[in-house]
């Protein structure tokens, strides 16, 4: 019976992930990423980081979960498989190319999928955490347009990181990228 019980659990949490993933791109809601003028193509840092990738892993995980604590309550990643965030669980993390032949960069995904009374209330806390941190902070589309309230902010970090954190009516997410490191 527990073991019926686990399964029931891990299906309701892919279930929620997927449907907030969905409701997010439907409502055109990506995570940040780097982007030129020119179609969407990923554009690569300058310079490349010289951590390894396990520390730049370490470096996301930990981005992340600054907000997960700052913002409290339960997380769902987006690894493999998906489920509750555990900074310390570097399993089923994978890296991608970061705009540049033989490059590395991790992205962390997390979602809170419940409604949120005030989007505004969250995005300013997370824009106040930020700026405490020296952290400069730019605003993705006033939430003003979207009637869930849909607002992002982003923090642009060294060697191609970012920090990234949506809040509307319908939930919150975050999403924090890794230095982009060139394969070793």
């Amino acid at each position: 019976m527990e073991w019926a019980s686990q399964m029931t659990r891990c299906r309701r949490t892919v279930a929620v992930i997927v449907a907030t993933m969905l409701a997010f791109a439907l409502a055109g809601c990506a995570p940040v990423g780097r982007t030129n003028d020119f179609g969407g193509a990923v554009v690569p840092p300058a310079e490349f980081s010289t951590k390894t990738d396990i520390q730049t892993l370490d470096e996301a995980l930990a981005h992340a979960d600054d907000l997960v604590r700052l913002l409290g309550g339960e997380w769902l990643d987006a690894g493999v498989p998906p489920g509750v965030f555990d900074p310390t669980d570097r399993s089923g993390w994978s890296s991608g190319p970061c705009g540049a032949h033989n490059t590395n960069q991790y992205a962390i995904f997390l979602q809170q999928v419940a409604p949120v009374a005030d989007p505004t209330a969250k995005i300013e806390q997370v824009r106040e955490h930020w700026k405490g941190l020296g952290y400069r902070v730019r605003q993705i589309g006033p939430a003003e347009t979207s009637k869930t309230m849909f607002t992002e902010i982003v923090v642009d970090l060294p060697f191609g990181a970012g920090l990234s954190f949506n809040a509307s009516t319908t939930g919150m997410g975050i999403t924090t990228e890794g230095e982009c490191v060139i394969k070793q």
